[in-house]
């Protein structure tokens, strides 16, 4: 299950009428899902997302010249050896998910 999934499991959890195995049915228009659309598009980047971008941005810096690492992973283990690195790419993720929901809100 993906994180999303597992995000939109918690946050609308399948109901069943009065104790039977029938899911509940709602009807929306277009422009309800229009509505969730632009919610979903627009909300905050999750932690999940943020750790995402920044694993991927430790990648870009491998360590020092006698290290290089094998993946993301690896490159995220290793920067967290060091102080300060873990929250230094934290905050570059926060702000680069920032910018690219601003673009999308403009």
């Amino acid at each position: 299950m993906s994180i999303a999934d597992d995000e939109a499991e918690k946050a609308y959890p399948t109901r069943y009428w009065n104790g039977t195995h029938a899911k509940e049915q709602f009807y929306c228009d277009t422009d309800d899902l229009q509505e969730a659309y632009l919610r979903g598009r627009t909300a905050l980047p999750t932690n999940a997302e943020i750790e995402a971008v920044a694993k991927w941005n430790s990648c870009e810096w491998d360590g020092v010249d006698s290290y290089a690492a094998k993946d993301e992973d690896d490159a995220w283990d290793y920067a967290g050896e060091i102080p300060g690195f873990h929250a230094e790419y934290i905050r570059q993720a926060k702000e680069m998910l920032e910018i690219a929901r601003k673009a999308v809100d403009e």
